[in-house]
């Protein structure tokens, strides 16, 4: 089989989720906007990847991504045999700076492609499942104490332990009690944890941290903004609860100066921060080396696509002791023949080459953007 690249197609899509997920810093979800990155070899062999557009995280806008995959990185990856796949990663990551999450989309299809060709599934590329269940994560982001607790009891039903708060949707008061009376609720069978969003200014960290420092939070995660270092270690000499650092771990070598600052216990670490897949493991492998927690996570919204990418990354990776933190399940519909399922508080690891997971290009062209501006 002739394995040539001979076909780079961006698709920008917008899906709808049930409902808005709320975070600090007056943000609102509706949907999710995101860059599908599809390749196609002489052989007619398709490999999927996704990323998610994330301005306030990465930099970039969805129509810069597509710009970018089409003009420069569609050039590096044309014509090449997918047997040098990570050579062809390796230009892609390093032959231009930043703009990480196109480099994610294209880094994915790699993976994908590289996997199906091979027929081995991307955990496997990546040296294979160190695990047999994964702790899956759930956000509360409502406008309303009564509906975070409605919706952690509807998801304590369905086997779910680990709980991300979004923290600066309502007012400080607010917050603390919501936290309070879900430790109150569920005591120890639950692990819980808040996320600003880099939303709050020191203040109130501080305030939110002192009310809450009985409920034995699992981590506070980027309560100031994503360069206030000095203003983080001041939150974690607090000791209330361990920091988590998302905004602020962008790449490695911000990890390892907050890590030596003291500022932070662990990391959040996504596919668009680190430019995909192989970039998620080796922060994941640093980060675990230094002695931090590892929060895996999708940006809100991502399909099954994106969240496969995760999950085999989730089965590999040394700790996950901070949990994995998914969203496909937020969307009305997905972009799969057959979305990522979550069971009895973990998802199984797709077993299939590549991802595992077939897209459903009616799902595709329904929710394709057609003109970006």
């Amino acid at each position: 089989m002739d394995h040539t690249i001979k076909r780079v197609e961006t698709i920008p899509v917008s899906l709808p989720l049930i409902k808005p997920v709320l975070m600090g810093d007056n943000q609102e979800i509706r949907s999710s906007d995101s860059l599908l990155v599809r390749l196609e070899t002489a052989s007619g062999v398709t490999g999927w990847g996704e990323a998610s557009a994330a301005p306030k995280m990465t930099g970039e806008t969805l129509l810069g991504m597509k710009q970018l995959v089409d003009t420069q990185f569609s050039q590096m990856l044309l014509g090449q045999n997918i047997v040098d796949w990570a050579m062809v990663n390796d230009q892609i990551q390093n032959g231009i700076p930043g703009n990480t999450g196109a480099k994610a989309a294209c880094n994915i299809a790699l993976y994908d492609l590289y996997g199906k060709c091979c027929n081995i599934s991307v955990s496997d590329l990546l040296g294979g499942r160190i695990r047999r269940q994964i702790p899956v994560m759930t956000l509360l982001a409502n406008p309303t104490i009564q509906e975070d607790l409605l919706d952690a009891a509807r998801y304590y039903q369905t086997g779910i332990r680990f709980f991300k708060l979004k923290i600066g949707v309502k007012s400080i008061e607010e917050e603390i009690a919501t936290l309070n009376e879900l430790r109150r609720l569920y005591g120890s069978a639950i692990f819980l944890s808040a996320d600003a969003n880099a939303g709050l200014c020191l203040v109130d960290a501080k305030l939110i941290l002192q009310g809450i420092a009985q409920s034995n939070l699992l981590f506070f995660e980027q309560a100031l903004a994503s360069g206030d270092l000095d203003g983080s270690v001041q939150l974690a000499q607090l000791q209330h609860a361990p920091l988590c650092a998302d905004e602020s771990a962008h790449d490695i070598a911000h990890i390892i100066r907050w890590h030596e600052h003291g500022a932070i216990a662990g990391v959040n670490l996504k596919t668009i921060k680190f430019g995909g897949i192989g970039g998620v493991s080796t922060a994941a492998k640093v980060a675990h080396a230094l002695g931090l927690e590892v929060n895996l996570a999708s940006k809100a919204g991502e399909s099954s696509l994106g969240t496969s990418a995760l999950i085999h990354l989730a089965y590999t990776v040394p700790n996950i002791n901070w949990g994995v933190t998914p969203s496909c399940q937020y969307l009305q519909e997905d972009i799969v023949e057959q979305k990522i399922v979550i069971e009895n508080g973990s998802v199984i690891c797709p077993t299939g080459p590549g991802l595992g997971v077939d897209i459903n290009e009616k799902m595709v062209n329904k929710y394709r953007i057609e003109h970006l501006s």
